[in-house]
């Protein structure tokens, strides 16, 4: 659950790990789920895997801005789902939840081209096995605030959101620096010699 959700935070509502035991390399994706809420289960003497471990994840995504909740079983071990199923309550828990497919803020990372996006943003290029990371976000319409870190290009596909109007410009920052930028639905950039320009990575 947690490392379907967090690579690829956009096909779901909300997520509900039940005593999670993630990847290592999923704690490097925890910034994805901002548009994504999260409930944990857990039971209280899980042998296997921890209390505190969970409790770990649910203060990282909280400190990141994501919407958290946790349940813990007091005396359960390792089969705490038995609770969080029973009589159907984490599928009430799940039905208050709609996908947000045009999220005003975007936050991504990842190390792999097979997760290369979420939701309007795309990363284009990357150095495999490292770390890369982008934030996007739409400050007011037609305006958006981009900061990015370990990437080389990337892709912005604005049609549907709506706060992003056909036609009229975008004003756009990248990391610091204001660019002009043709007023399409889909926007790619690419950096070169240190410097962000408007063009698409072949």
């Amino acid at each position: 659950t947690m490392w379907l959700g967090l690579s690829r935070p956009d096909i779901w509502a909300a997520l509900a790990p039940v005593c999670p035991a993630s990847p290592a390399d999923t704690v490097d994706l925890a910034a994805n789920v901002l548009n994504v809420p999260v409930h944990f289960f857990q039971g209280g003497a899980d042998p296997v895997v921890k209390p505190d471990g969970t409790k770990e994840w649910v203060k990282r995504l909280e400190n990141l801005g994501t919407k958290v909740e946790y349940t813990e079983y007091p005396g359960v071990g390792h089969n705490s789902w038995e609770n969080a199923y029973k009589d159907g309550a984490i599928f009430i828990w799940f039905a208050q939840f709609r996908r947000n497919r045009y999220p005003d803020r975007v936050r991504f990372s990842t190390s792999r081209y097979k997760y290369d996006g979420a939701y309007w943003v795309r990363i284009d290029k990357l150095t495999p096995g490292t770390l890369a990371s982008i934030d996007a976000k739409f400050t007011a319409p037609g305006r958006l605030e981009i900061t990015t870190s370990g990437l080389g290009a990337f892709t912005l596909n604005l049609a549907g959101h709506p706060k992003f109007r056909a036609g009229r410009p975008v004003n756009l920052t990248i990391d610091g620096t204001t660019l002009a930028v043709p007023t399409t639905d889909s926007l790619s950039f690419l950096q070169r010699d240190g410097a962000w320009t408007a063009a698409k990575y072949e």
